[in-house]
């Protein structure tokens, strides 16, 4: 009895270090395909939009807070940080150390927290070593300098206990670009290289001023990234004729479900919240009504509000969508991404 005991404890052993040993071989598999990935330069021609945080300040832990990528011209544009997005960056392949410059549409939390993170990130690559170009409207300069000093001890610790690293340590910094926030009817180009060009406009979010949303054109194409946003006629002119327009919205009526619920348990505040956030953000049907009268081949929402962390739910937000807009419409996920074709609807894949 005691040697079947026995033969049976080193059967069990030895499965377990099989088992070990197969998870290891799968880890070194994974491990090498992330760190060996490299979405940029596999999408060097075209343009392609990618999801690199769709979520909100309601807490899921599937969405990272707002952030969107473009790549154009074999370079990597990125469109507000919001807290968890440079992880999702780095997961879906698009490596921080090839972002040329981000883009801040306004100065909430949700769009900015991840400045710091991705400064880090960003340094992990090669080759780097001048600070990260952050653009925005009047006030970036305030922002980028308190992630600055926030993360500065940081910094000055990883330097000295890595010392093969060749990083001069402002290449952990944030470099602002500030324009002047665009009048209505304006859209002046804030960045343009290598074909590459990329307009500001001002949008209406409440008492959020400056508050734009931003104009991408290379090689024929272009994309519209509305940031946080009411209905807007100025969007709708920037958006003439457009590729691809990447909207906000609320569904007010899914909202309210939240505040009801708030209410019922006692959370004033939330309940609060909820009530005040639909008047300055854009429903789904005004989105859609934006897209269709500027013209546009393609309308993608981001920063769900709820957000949709069932797929069953897009129904509801959806709803109404479909009656005044006849053009393919997506809802973005973290890690979709979408390649442009002038003459095609986008091709929709996902990266993570």
């Amino acid at each position: 009895m005691k040697r079947w005991l026995v033969l049976i404890a080193l059967a069990v052993a030895g499965l377990l270090l099989l088992r070990n040993e197969i998870a290891m071989m799968l880890f070194r598999q994974v491990i090498a395909k992330q760190v060996s990935t490299d979405i940029v330069a596999e999408h060097a021609a075209g343009v392609h939009v990618a999801s690199c945080g769709s979520g909100t300040p309601l807490p899921d832990l599937t969405l990272a807070g707002g952030c969107t990528a473009v790549i154009a011209a074999g370079r990597l544009f990125v469109f507000d940080v919001g807290e968890g997005a440079p992880e999702t960056l780095a997961r879906m392949g698009l490596r921080p150390a090839r972002i040329e410059a981000v883009f801040l549409t306004h100065f909430h939390s949700d769009h900015v927290a991840g400045l710091g993170a991705l400064a880090l990130q960003r340094n992990l690559g090669e080759g780097v070593s001048t600070a990260l170009p952050v653009y925005g409207a009047d006030g970036v300069a305030q922002v980028t300098r308190g992630f600055d000093a926030a993360f500065a001890q940081d910094h000055a610790y990883r330097l000295a206990h890595h010392h093969t690293l060749t990083t001069p340590p402002q290449a952990l910094q944030l470099d602002p670009r500030a324009f002047a926030p665009p009048t209505e009817g304006y859209f002046p180009v804030v960045y343009e290289r290598d074909g590459v060009s990329i307009r500001a406009f001002s949008v209406p979010h409440g008492p959020v001023k400056p508050a734009v949303g931003y104009r991408l054109e290379h090689d024929g194409m272009r994309v519209v990234i509305s940031g946080d946003t009411m209905s807007s006629t100025n969007l709708v002119a920037a958006a003439d004729d457009a590729d691809l327009l990447i909207h906000e919205a609320l569904a007010p009526r899914m909202v309210a479900e939240i505040e009801k619920a708030a209410r019922a348990a006692g959370q004033e505040t939330l309940a609060t919240v909820m009530h005040d956030i639909p008047n300055y953000h854009a429903t789904p049907v005004q989105a859609a009504e934006a897209a269709r009268a500027a013209g546009v081949r393609a309308l993608a929402f981001t920063h769900m509000i709820p957000p949709l962390p069932r797929r069953l739910l897009e129904g509801p937000f959806l709803e109404g969508v479909s009656q005044v807009y006849d053009g393919p419409v997506y809802v973005l996920r973290d890690g979709t991404l979408l390649s442009l074709d002038a003459g095609a609807a986008p091709e929709e894949r996902s990266l993570l």
